[in-house]
C-alpha cells in the first residue's frame, strides 16, 4: 500500500490515510481488548481491507497475486461467537457485525496460502457472483475482504432453520414433528422455491451445478434459500457476470459436483452434450426423487457405481426405493424422470417448464411428462369440476322433476 500511495499521490491515497486516522482515533476511543476469530488452531485476525472493483490479493504460495490493493477497515468490526462448519474449501463463522449490531455468518479460507490461486479466485468469484444474484430464494451476501494476514473472507446471511437434507432425513425416520410440518404439499411448495431461485440466475446466465438438499436452507419461518454457489459457472457470453469457475475437473483431476445429483455430462465431459442449463435441471429432478422417495438418488451404492448408474440412465424410479408407506402420485414421478433423462434433450428444457409441470399437477391437470390415459384426463377434468358439475346436476334433477310435476297435473285435470 505505501508503494502504491507513493507512487500515485492521489485523492484515492489520501482517503485511505484519513480513513485510516479514523481508524486509530476510533481505536483510541473504544480501548477494546482486540479479539480474533480462532478456528483448527488458525488465529485470523479481523483488521480487515475491503476488496475494490479491480481487485487482487497479496501473494500467495505459488507467486500469484490474486487481489488488488485495499483499504483498511477497523479490525473491530466483527466478534468471532463461534464455528458453525466446515465444508469443501470453506470453514464458516458466527460472527456479531459491530458496525451493523446483527450476527452474521463469515466464510474464510484455513491454510489460504497453501491453496492453489484458482482456489482463491473461486472463494472470491463465488462472494462476487451470490452478492449479484439478488433474489429472495438466493442467500445474500453483505461483505467482501482480507484480514491482516491475507486471507480471504466474505459475510453473508446467517441462516437459522435447517438443510432440506436434515428435513428428508427427519421425515424418512418418522419424525412426527416433520411429518406434521412437511407435507407432500409444502415440500412442493419448497421445490417451486428452488425453481424460482435458479431460473433467476439462469437468466443472469449463471449455473449453479451443486444443487442438492445439503445446499437447500429451510428458515424458521418458511424462507427457502439456495446456497454454495461455489462451482457456479456463467453459460451466457451476454450476462455481465465473471465466472467463478472455468473447469470441469479440481486439481486433482477429479470431477467438480455431487454424485447422485450431478448430470451424466458432468461426469462425462462429452462435447456434444456440454454441461450446462439443462444440467442444473437434471440436479433439481434429483431433489424432487429426494423429496418423493426420502432417498438420494442412487444412494447407499459405491462411488463408482454411482457415477457408472448415472452415465448409463440407469436410475430407478422413486416408488421403487420409497418407503411402503409412502404413496407417489404417477404424475410426480414422470415429472421426476423427465428432468432425470438420460439425454439433456429428453428433459425439460427451461426451469419454467418444469414448473409449470408441477403446477399443473398442484391444479388437477394432467402433467405433460405423463403419458396419461384419456379416462385419467376425464376424471381429474371431473376433479376440478366437481362443484360445477354437482350444481348443474342438482339443476338437472329440479328442472326433470318440475316437468314431470307439470305433465302430471295436466294429465290428472
Amino acid at each position: 500500500m505505501t508503494r502504491s500511495c507513493a507512487a500515485k499521490p492521489r485523492r484515492g491515497c489520501s482517503a485511505i490515510r484519513s480513513s485510516s486516522r479514523r481508524g486509530v482515533r476510533r481505536r483510541k476511543r473504544r480501548p477494546e481488548k482486540k479479539e480474533s476469530l480462532i478456528l483448527m488452531a488458525q488465529s485470523v485476525d479481523l483488521k480487515t481491507r475491503v476488496i475494490g472493483p479491480d481487485t487482487a490479493v497479496p501473494e500467495t504460495g505459488d507467486g500469484v497475486d490474486v487481489f488488488s490493493s485495499l483499504p483498511i477497515k477497523p479490525q473491530e468490526r466483527y466478534k468471532f461467537l463461534r464455528s458453525v462448519g466446515f465444508g469443501g474449501m470453506k470453514s464458516v463463522l458466527l460472527v456479531f457485525d459491530r458496525d451493523t449490531g446483527r450476527e452474521v455468518a463469515m466464510a474464510i479460507m484455513p491454510d489460504f496460502r497453501d491453496r492453489p490461486k484458482s482456489d482463491l479466485e473461486r472463494f472470491v468469484r463465488e462472494a462476487r457472483l451470490t452478492a449479484q444474484l439478488e433474489h429472495p430464494n438466493i442467500v445474500p451476501v453483505h461483505d467482501l475482504g482480507i484480514d491482516s494476514s491475507g486471507s480471504p473472507f466474505f459475510t453473508m446471511k446467517y441462516l437459522h432453520g435447517q438443510s432440506l437434507s436434515s428435513v428428508l432425513r427427519k421425515l424418512a425416520k418418522g419424525d412426527a414433528e416433520a411429518v406434521h410440518r412437511f407435507s407432500q404439499l409444502r415440500l412442493l411448495q419448497i421445490f417451486i422455491r428452488i425453481c424460482n431461485a435458479v431460473e433467476f440466475a439462469h437468466s443472469q446466465g449463471i449455473c449453479h451445478l451443486d444443487i442438492k438438499p445439503e445446499n437447500v436452507n429451510i428458515g424458521d419461518f418458511g424462507e427457502v434459500l439456495l446456497l454454495d454457489w461455489g462451482l457456479a459457472r456463467v453459460i451466457s457470453p451476454h450476462s455481465r457476470l465473471a465466472s467463478p469457475n472455468t473447469e470441469d475437473v479440481d486439481a486433482n483431476g477429479h470431477v467438480k459436483g455431487t454424485p447422485g445429483y450431478m448430470a451424466p455430462e458432468q461426469i462425462r465431459l462429452l462435447k456434444e452434450h456440454p454441461v450446462g442449463f439443462r444440467s442444473d435441471i437434471y440436479s433439481l429432478g434429483g431433489i424432487l426423487y429426494a423429496m418423493l422417495s426420502l432417498s438420494n438418488p442412487l444412494s447407499r451404492l459405491p462411488m463408482e457405481e454411482i457415477l457408472r448408474r448415472t452415465t448409463s440412465g440407469e436410475i430407478p424410479p422413486p416408488s421403487d426405493v420409497a418407503p411402503d408407506e409412502r404413496h407417489i402420485p404417477a404424475a410426480l414421478e414422470a415429472i421426476c424422470q423427465k428432468a432425470m433423462a438420460l439425454n439433456p434433450d429428453d428433459r425439460y428444457q427451461t426451469v419454467a417448464e418444469l414448473r409449470e409441470d408441477i403446477f399443473a399437477f398442484q391444479t388437477g391437470y394432467v402433467p405433460k411428462a405423463e403419458n396419461a390415459s384419456p379416462l385419467k384426463h376425464a376424471g381429474l377434468f371431473l376433479g376440478r369440476n366437481l362443484l360445477i358439475l354437482m350444481i348443474l346436476l342438482v339443476l338437472f334433477l329440479a328442472l326433470s322433476l318440475a316437468t314431470l310435476a307439470y305433465y302430471y297435473f295436466n294429465a290428472v285435470n
